[in-house]
C-alpha cells in the first residue's frame, strides 16, 4: 500500500493482531484506540471471540464509538451483561485471555504506572489510578499496553510508582504470562530469557533506531525485528466507519 497510514490506525491494526479467534477480551475506561482494535478483529480475523466490553456488555452490535467508553450506546443487543467486579472471577479462573492497559510510564520489565509522577508522598502529578491493574496484570496471560508517545519521559528506567507488576515484581508461575506494549512507533515484548523489553517491530516510516532514541533505557532488539503489517484498505474503511467522529485522535493531542 502507498499511502500513508495514520498513527492511530497503525496502532489500531497492530493492537487487533494480538487478538487470537476464541480469544476472551477486555477493555477498560477510556479506550477508544481497544474498542476499535477488538472491533477490528472480530470483523476480520477472529470472528468467534469474545468481546467484554468496559461498558459490561457482552458481544454487543457494535457499529460505532462515542467519546465515552462506557456509554450505554456501546451495548446495544448485547448477548448479556457482565459486571467489571466479575472480571476478577473471570481471569482467576483462568477464562480471561487478553486485556488492554494504558499506562503513564512503563519500564524495561513492564512495569506500569499510572499512579503518581513523582515520590509518593509528595506526587508532581497525581494520575487516575490503576483501577484493576495491579490484580489483573500479573494473572491474564496476555496484556497489551497502548502509549501513544514514545518518549524517554514515558518509557522509563523505572517507574515512580508500580501500579501493574512487571517481570520483576511478579510470582515464578505468573512469569510466563506475556506483556506487549505497542506504541505510536511500535511493538516491543519481553520473548528473552531476562524477560526485559525489545523491539520485535518499528511501524511503517519509524525505525529501531528511533525507538531506541525515545526510550529512556537500553532497549533491546529482537533477533527477527521486522516493519509492524500495515492495515489494508478493508481495515483502514471500518475504523472510517466505526469512528466518523475521529475519536481514536483524541488520545494524541
Amino acid at each position: 500500500m502507498n499511502a500513508k497510514i495514520e498513527t492511530p490506525d497503525m496502532m489500531i491494526y497492530a493492537m487487533a493482531s494480538e487478538i487470537e479467534d476464541f480469544n476472551t477480551v477486555l477493555h477498560g475506561v477510556s479506550s477508544p484506540l481497544p474498542i476499535l482494535a477488538m472491533s477490528v478483529a472480530r470483523n476480520t480475523h477472529a470472528p468467534d471471540m469474545a468481546y467484554i466490553s468496559g461498558a459490561e456488555g457482552v458481544d454487543p452490535e457494535l457499529n460505532r464509538i462515542y467519546p465515552s467508553s462506557f456509554d450505554a450506546r456501546l451495548n446495544r443487543n448485547a448477548v448479556a451483561y457482565f459486571g467489571l467486579h466479575e472480571a476478577f472471577d473471570l481471569a482467576q479462573r483462568g477464562e480471561l485471555h487478553l486485556m488492554y492497559l494504558g499506562a503513564a510510564q512503563v519500564d524495561r520489565y513492564g512495569n506500569t504506572n499510572l499512579s503518581v509522577i513523582g515520590d509518593i508522598e509528595r506526587p508532581k502529578v497525581q494520575l487516575p489510578g490503576g483501577a484493576a491493574s495491579a490484580f489483573l496484570m500479573p494473572i491474564t496471560p496476555k496484556c497489551v499496553i497502548w502509549v501513544t508517545r514514545h518518549t524517554n519521559r514515558v518509557f522509563v528506567e523505572e517507574v515512580d510508582f508500580v501500579t501493574g507488576q512487571g517481570y520483576n515484581h511478579r510470582e515464578e508461575e505468573y512469569k510466563k504470562n506475556e506483556i506487549v506494549v505497542i506504541s505510536n512507533l511500535g511493538v516491543m515484548n519481553f520473548k528473552n530469557p531476562e524477560r526485559v523489553m525489545q523491539i520485535q517491530h518499528y511501524h511503517p516510516g519509524h525505525s529501531v533506531d528511533e525507538i531506541k532514541e525515545n526510550t529512556g533505557f537500553d532497549i533491546g532488539v529482537a533477533a527477527d525485528v521486522s516493519e509492524t503489517s500495515a492495515p489494508g484498505p478493508e481495515v483502514i474503511k471500518l475504523i472510517n466507519e466505526m469512528d466518523p467522529d475521529g475519536v481514536r485522535g483524541s488520545e494524541f493531542h
